[in-house]
């Protein structure tokens, strides 16, 4: 209707302004009157064209560099716009509209030099392209998307816009088109230090993380993605003429666990929570390298949990899931994290990658140390929001025998992350 009641209104203006020039030119007469009706005739008639021509059913594609990305990378958008008639277009405006998404940037580790100040994090975008096509029947422009933010984007819409050539005129229309880009998160090394604890008769290590029982052979299994070539049992595999590897017994007790906090928090900034996604991920591919068995968890918005394997594939799904979370669960973490005892063994080592720290999730992990192995608690967050509150909690996870690893921009801005295991 609203498209309908437009059409109306520019024909009627089209119909005036050819009215008034021909009555001035039928009354006033003359050389000059008659030459002014015929030099705007053409005018007249191309805006009456524009009225009718159709750009509505153009054909669009957007053409996307990578569809998956690490942050901060670059992406180049290619959009090509055909259509069927070659009729003169003077001008095009073509304008993308990105979603919020976007109005982000990544820098890398520069982006944790000051974790109070977020105004550097994000930066409006705009893509706006004026293009002159006159009769080309192919309109293609293209732009750059510079340091893209972790997360799961799409490119849905983008406007077109065209006139005559004294805007008395003007068309548009807003052509849906969607583009996935998928962004994982900037990933680094991990440098572990196993905690050491001295007994009677000298100083020990109490536990190895990347310790693996792997003598005992409890059956063989199909080759997949990722195995070691040691593990191949090549006897089996001559029998059934297929790739066999062996399975131990660390493939079946998995015993270490680490859980990520994916709640949202007034005390937490988003900041944070981008350097405990990029933490999450970087320990992930660090145990992956050794084939160490670890399970992930992800409490937020939703329950997700992913069971050790050491297929590639298994652990790229991980990593697209790190890709798209966010901050947006409304259960706080701690009450989340107390139903999973239930669904849980004890005496695993449990690992608890966390931007924010409060009395019930203190009083929690408090509680999972009596069931636990060992609990490791990472605590991302900016130096100066450390309050005394924050500093007493932590004191009392320590004095309880938990690990806790500090996570402030001094860490998040190094090359490689340094903990305490």
């Amino acid at each position: 209707m609203r498209n309908m009641l437009g059409f109306i209104v520019k024909s009627l203006i089209v119909a005036f302004l050819f009215a008034v020039l021909f009555a001035y030119a039928m009354f006033q007469g003359g050389f000059v009157s008659w030459f002014l009706f015929y030099a705007f005739l053409p005018f007249l008639l191309y805006m009456a064209a524009l009225l009718i021509y159709p750009v509505h059913d153009w054909k669009v594609e957007r053409r996307l560099s990578k569809r998956m990305a690490v942050g901060g990378e670059t992406i180049e958008v290619e959009v090509t716009l055909k259509r069927r008639l070659p009729f003169p277009i003077y001008y095009c405006v073509i304008e993308e509209h990105l979603p919020h998404s976007l109005k982000k940037v990544d820098k890398h580790l520069e982006k944790y030099k000051d974790m109070e100040e977020t105004d550097h994090y994000y930066k409006p975008r705009k893509v706006k392209r004026v293009v002159f096509p006159w009769f080309n029947k192919a309109i293609t422009y293209r732009y750059q998307l510079d340091q893209v933010p972790r997360g799961e984007h799409v490119l849905k819409t983008f406007r077109i816009k065209t006139g005559d050539f004294f805007s008395f005129v003007k068309k548009e229309h807003i052509y849906q088109h969607e583009s996935k880009l998928l962004v994982f998160p900037y990933v680094r090394p991990v440098k572990m230090k196993d905690r050491v604890n001295s007994f009677e008769k000298g100083a020990s290590p109490s536990f190895k993380w990347n310790e693996k029982n792997t003598n005992i052979v409890t059956g063989v299994r199909e080759y997949m993605p990722g195995d070691r070539f040691a593990w191949v049992d090549w006897k089996t595999t001559a029998k059934k003429n297929e790739m066999m590897t062996k399975e131990f017994e660390q493939e079946k007790s998995v015993d270490m666990m680490l859980i990520l906090n994916g709640v949202y928090h007034p005390d937490g900034s988003s900041l944070s929570f981008e350097g405990a996604v990029e933490f999450t991920a970087s320990m992930l591919k660090e145990y992956h390298k050794y084939s160490s068995p670890l399970s992930f968890m992800s409490l937020g918005d939703e329950r997700k949990y992913y069971p050790f394997r050491p297929d590639h594939t298994y652990q790229q799904k991980i990593q697209e899931h790190l890709a798209r979370i966010r901050h947006t669960g409304k259960i706080p973490f701690a009450q989340q994290l107390d139903r999973e005892k239930s669904l849980i063994p004890s005496g695993i080592l449990l690992m608890i990658v966390s931007h924010y720290l409060d009395k019930d999730l203190q009083n929690e992990i408090s509680k999972w140390m009596k069931r636990s192995k060992r609990i490791v608690f990472f605590y991302v967050c900016p130096h100066n929001q450390l309050s005394f509150q924050d500093h007493q909690a932590i004191k009392q996870l320590k004095s309880e025998g938990i690990v806790v690893n500090i996570l402030s921009e001094d860490q998040l801005t190094q090359q490689q992350f340094e903990v305490n295991t």
